[in-house]
């Protein structure tokens, strides 16, 4: 048997770690509503590679990854994306105001002041674009302007393939000069 001072102890630890160790269930429902970011990064360059090799770098002046599953990225500031070769060189380069990149799928919506340069040159402006690695491709149903070292072609919407090499204006506008002199 226990004798009476050992028993009051033992009341008593368990009486401490019984209210000691809960919780109160609104302070924690509180607790776990609060939400908000799970990282905030001022100043970030973030590099992507596929089977250990770099393909793509994001850098922005304001970066918020939300809480939730799957991440998403709010880009603010400006930013750039720069799509990199297999030697790890620049082959062309996104710069925007501000975008929402889903990290996961990595597919990026970029808003206000949209430029894209390719390697050749080719450079388009616009306002809104949509880029997605696993396609490799962009695309608008934004009006557009592109300008080559051959001139400035207009237009509404725009398919390209993610270094703006091969790439299709949906609606051209604007006057055409076409040399019908050429054959191939």
């Amino acid at each position: 048997m226990f004798s009476r001072p050992r028993l009051v102890s033992a009341l008593a630890v368990l009486t401490c770690c019984g209210t000691g160790c809960s919780n109160d269930l609104n302070m924690v429902a509180e607790f776990e509503t609060l939400g908000g970011p799970s990282q905030v990064l001022s100043g970030a360059s973030l590099e992507y590679s596929d089977d250990g090799k770099l393909t793509h770098r994001l850098g922005a002046a304001h970066m918020i990854r939300s809480a939730e599953e799957p991440p998403v990225w709010q880009v603010t500031g400006g930013f750039t994306l720069e799509v990199l070769d297999g030697q790890g060189a620049t082959d062309a380069m996104l710069a925007a105001d501000r975008g929402v990149f889903e990290e996961e799928t990595r597919f990026l919506e970029a808003h206000g002041d949209v430029v894209l340069r390719g390697s050749e040159g080719d450079t388009l402006f616009t306002e809104l674009l949509f880029w997605s690695a696993d396609s490799d491709r962009v695309h608008t149903t934004a009006p557009v302007e592109v300008r080559t070292p051959q001139g400035t072609l207009y237009g509404r919407g725009l398919e390209s393939d993610a270094r703006f090499q091969r790439y299709q204006i949906l609606e051209p506008t604007g006057t055409f000069i076409v040399d019908t002199t050429r054959t191939s």
